[in-house]
C-alpha cells in the first residue's frame, strides 16, 4: 500500500512539474542510484538542499485519497520524500540514513523526513531518531512527528508515546490530529492527561479541548474518579470546544454525570 502511494505521489508530482523540472528530478534520482554507497547520504543532502530552488512552491489540491494523505506536505517536502525513498530502497542501514539526514538537514528537511517516516522506515528501524525528534522544541518540527503521522502510534513504546501526546498538549496542539491515538490509549496516558487538566484548572489556564480524547474514564485512578465531576464541570463551562468533547466523553460512559453538570 505504501509503495503504491509513493508511485501515485510520483505521478502526481510529475503532472505539476515542467519538463525541465522533471529532468532535474530524474537526474537527481540517477545521481543517487549511481553514487558510491559510502557517499550516497552526502549526495542526498546536497541534492536535498537545492530542492526549493528547483521545484515550484505550491500545495496539494483536490479531493482524492492521495491528496488527503499528503495534504499536510508542502511541495518541496514531497520531493524530498521521493528522494529519501529512492535512497531507502537500496540503503543497507535505514537507521543510519534517517539519523544522518535528521542530524545534518535544516528544519525544513527534518520536517519532510519526520512527516514521511512511515514511507522511509516502514519497519521502525530508525525508532531511536524518531524518539529523539520528539524532544525538539520547534513547533513545526514536533508537529511533523506528532500529528497526521502514523509512525509514533505504530512504533513508539508506551512511555515515549505518552510523553509525545502530553508534550503536544503542553505546546497547545490539537491532538485530534494525532494518528491512531485511539489504538494507543492506556491507563498511564489517561491519568497523566487528567492530572494536566487539574493543573491547568488550578492555574486558571485552559488546555486544548482535544485533551479529553486521551482520557478513558475507566482508566482513571480512584483519586481522579473522585475529582472527575469537579473538573469536567469546570471545563464544560469554559468554552464550546471543551463542552463538545466532554459531552461526547460522558454521554457514552457516564450519562448521569453529564446530566448533572448540565444541570
Amino acid at each position: 500500500m505504501q509503495s503504491q502511494q509513493i508511485v501515485q505521489l510520483q505521478q502526481w508530482v510529475d503532472q505539476h512539474l515542467s519538463t525541465a523540472q522533471i529532468d532535474w528530478l530524474l537526474s537527481a534520482k540517477q545521481k543517487l542510484v549511481e553514487a558510491d554507497p559510502q557517499k550516497q547520504i552526502d549526495e542526498l543532502l546536497t541534492i536535498s538542499a537545492g530542492v526549493k530552488r528547483s521545484v515550484p512552491d505550491q500545495s496539494f489540491n483536490g479531493t482524492d485519497e492521495l491528496v488527503a494523505r499528503f495534504a499536510h506536505f508542502d511541495f518541496a517536502e514531497t520531493i524530498r520524500l521521493l528522494l529519501l525513498v529512492q535512497v531507502a530502497q537500496t540503503c543497507p542501514d535505514i537507521a543510519y540514513l534517517v539519523k544522518s539526514y535528521y542530524q545534518f538537514g535544516d528544519q525544513s528537511e527534518k520536517t519532510a523526513l519526520l512527516k514521511g517516516l512511515n514511507f522511509i522506515d516502514p519497519n521502525g528501524q530508525a525508532l531511536a531518531t524518531a524518539i529523539k525528534a520528539g524532544r525538539c522544541n520547534a513547533t513545526v518540527e514536533f508537529s511533523a512527528l506528532a500529528l497526521q503521522n502514523p509512525y509514533p502510534a505504530e512504533f513508539f513504546p508506551e512511555l515515549n508515546f505518552n510523553q509525545m501526546v502530553l508534550k503536544a498538549l503542553f505546546m497547545g496542539l490539537d491532538i485530534s490530529s494525532a494518528t491512531n491515538l485511539n489504538t494507543r490509549q492506556n491507563a498511564e496516558l489517561s491519568n497523566m492527561c487528567f492530572a494536566y487538566v487539574i493543573e491547568q484548572a488550578l492555574a486558571d489556564r485552559t488546555p486544548p479541548a482535544s485533551i479529553w480524547l486521551a482520557i478513558q474514564l475507566h482508566n482513571l485512578n480512584d483519586q481522579h474518579q473522585v475529582e472527575l465531576e469537579r473538573y469536567t464541570q469546570h471545563f464544560y463551562q469554559k468554552d464550546a470546544g471543551h463542552k463538545q468533547q466532554i459531552t461526547q466523553l460522558l454521554a457514552k460512559h457516564k450519562p448521569e454525570l453529564l446530566a448533572q453538570i448540565k444541570g
